[in-house]
């Protein structure tokens, strides 16, 4: 009996002993598996995505309203070009695929009005939200752009976005001014999605963005120029019988 009872428990103690001797050593080891199985993970999940949109502005945008954003803007791209022949496609596989990101960021007259109003409103959320548009404006992989008027128009002197002339080759008559539009001057305004969105949302794009002084941009040049296209399309749509 004590020899079964020896002969039951020297898999426990030698597990005890490894333990013992190698517990830091098999902690790390497990660590770094877990780090690479979840990264290869997020590597084979990511998709390649056509275009970068970025909304910016006081509207919190469910997921609902993003689909509907998204999808209007397919429906924008559709009216251009057969979608399998479409140069917003920059993946070319008849699918448009976009990155929709959005910052919940409230301008400071309505924060005033938050606060006279008792409205809860928290101021360091707010700033945190603007340092984010900041350093993605600064940045520049989101080309196509929805920004909050005020926050547009404290941006618009940096340089940051592309003159309507050089992407549509003049400033049409509805443009807010030489960079970007008011939504509430577009037809696309009353499209799914977009009517959530404030009427005094700008719509504008981008400039080639570079990362450091060797000129390393930060799209390759088809990507950037398949994304200029879609804010053409976007800004060009038509509704059905106008």
């Amino acid at each position: 009996m004590q020899d079964e009872r020896n002969t039951a428990a020297a898999p426990e103690k030698a597990f005890e002993n490894f333990w013992y001797h190698y517990k830091w050593p098999t902690l790390i080891v497990a660590f770094f598996a877990l780090f690479f199985l979840v990264a290869i993970a997020q590597m084979g999940a990511k998709k390649d995505f056509d275009a970068h949109i970025l909304y910016a502005g006081p509207s919190y945008l469910d997921g609902e309203v993003v689909a509907d954003i998204l999808s209007s803007v397919e429906g924008a791209a559709a009216q251009a070009y057969d979608i399998t022949e479409n140069p917003a496609d920059c993946s070319g596989d008849g699918i448009l695929t976009c990155d929709f990101n959005k910052i919940v960021y409230v301008p400071t007259m309505t924060a005033e009005e938050y606060k006279e109003n008792d409205i809860y409103f928290n101021g360091m959320e707010n700033m945190n939200a603007r340092g984010q548009f900041d350093n993605l404006i600064m940045i520049g992989e989101y080309v196509v752009l929805m920004i909050d008027k005020s926050l547009y128009d404290e941006t618009v002197a940096t340089g940051a976005f592309c003159k309507l002339s050089d992407v549509l080759g003049t400033v049409p008559e509805n443009a807010y001014d030489e960079c970007g539009f008011l939504l509430s001057d577009l037809p696309i305004c009353v499209e799914n999605g977009f009517r959530q969105l404030p009427d005094d949302t700008v719509l504008c794009c981008r400039s080639k963005s570079y990362i450091n002084n060797f000129n390393k941009n930060v799209q390759d040049e088809e990507m950037y120029a398949a994304q200029v296209e879609l804010f053409r399309q976007i800004v060009s749509y038509q509704r059905t019988g106008e």
